[in-house]
């Protein structure tokens, strides 16, 4: 049996592998999503189809997020804890089909392949984030392997969350989608959040540097400081205050650490408390792809690539030559429905 290196040699002597040994699909699509979007700071939406357990079809939107650096393989997209229409279809089945049509170069991706779910470590998610071989390579210890593992993919959920717009942020506050919330006048009242994952909790109400309790740094819509983020607190933060005293180990009667004191000054901080409970329910969706059709139509005749993979023997790769109106593709679909048979 040929050894892995001679297979990753063959492979990349076939152009399969691209510069960085990830499969060569994985420069194309980021290519493509470069030349697209670039440094737009719109939404970029895909297409999710997937089956429920009881086999009805599916249609979603996910949100786009980014590529994962350390592996060109992953790709990242937003997830709420409370959206339960595309969580419990990513709970129900993990696998799942993404359609991707780039606006510009006329470019279309059709992705068939798994998800998992990055969330917070006090929720409890079904297909959590898989274990990558070169992060817990350090240890063959296997529950040492999913502990770096978890301390990896939380350290890129908080990076994806500092990275999102205010506003952003400020939508895990709200009510879950399609719910009635039982106060609709102050329940969409945070419309911008500021990011407060690396706040250091300050010694006074007001520390000698002049940094107050961040309170500002919850707006409402008449840009004032949220109601959520004064001292009457609702009831979802006291029961994130019960829950941060259960896990810290913080007593209002014990004697308090330096750390645990720490603790207290976040834990009384209303605005620090609604920011962790965005925080909370803010998940990262991680789509490992594992059969990619890349349809290009600007070239006659068009060309449709199909990657896929063949278990451990690495990616394979078939050219084929598409007709102008290929009807399995929904670009060709468009051009069909919006210009004469005729016209190139």
């Amino acid at each position: 049996m040929a050894s892995l290196q001679a297979v990753e040699k063959t492979l990349s002597e076939l152009n399969l592998l691209g510069p960085d040994g990830w499969p060569a699909w994985t420069q194309i699509l980021q290519k493509a999503h470069k030349t697209n979007y670039g440094r737009s700071e719109d939404p970029i939406y895909l297409h999710l189809a997937s089956k429920t357990r009881l086999g009805a079809v599916t249609l979603l939107a996910v949100q786009f997020l980014d590529f994962l650096p350390e592996d060109g393989r992953y790709v990242l997209f937003q997830l709420s804890i409370t959206d339960q229409t595309l969580l419990s279809t990513i709970q129900s089945n993990q696998v799942g089909q993404l359609a991707w049509q780039m606006p510009k170069s006329r470019e279309y991706f059709h992705l068939t392949g798994k998800f998992y779910i990055c969330s917070a470590p006090r929720q409890v998610t079904r297909y959590s984030p898989p274990v990558l071989p070169h992060v817990s390579a350090t240890t063959e210890d296997l529950a040492a392997q999913r502990q770096i593992s978890n301390q990896f993919w939380e350290a890129r959920r908080l990076e994806q969350w500092r990275k999102l717009p205010p506003k952003a942020r400020a939508s895990y506050t709200w009510p879950m989608s399609g719910s009635a919330p039982k106060a609709p006048a102050t329940a969409f009242q945070c419309l911008a959040m500021e990011d407060m994952s690396q706040l250091d909790p300050p010694t006074s109400p007001l520390s000698p540097t002049g940094r107050s309790n961040n309170r500002d740094s919850l707006m409402s819509q008449d840009g004032t400081p949220n109601p959520m983020s004064l001292p009457s607190s609702p009831s979802s933060v006291t029961s994130f205050r019960s829950r941060w005293n259960s896990t810290t180990g913080v007593s209002d009667d014990a004697p308090l650490s330096p750390i645990s004191a720490q603790n207290k000054l976040r834990n009384d901080n209303p605005a620090k408390i609604l920011h962790d409970i965005a925080l909370d329910n803010f998940c990262v969706l991680v789509f490992k792809p594992l059969d990619i059709v890349h349809f290009e139509s600007s070239p006659l005749p068009p060309k449709r690539t199909v990657s896929s993979r063949n278990g451990n023997l690495g990616w394979g790769t078939s050219v084929h030559i598409s007709n102008v109106f290929d009807p399995n593709c929904l670009l060709d679909l468009y051009r069909r429905c919006s210009r004469p048979v005729g016209c190139q």
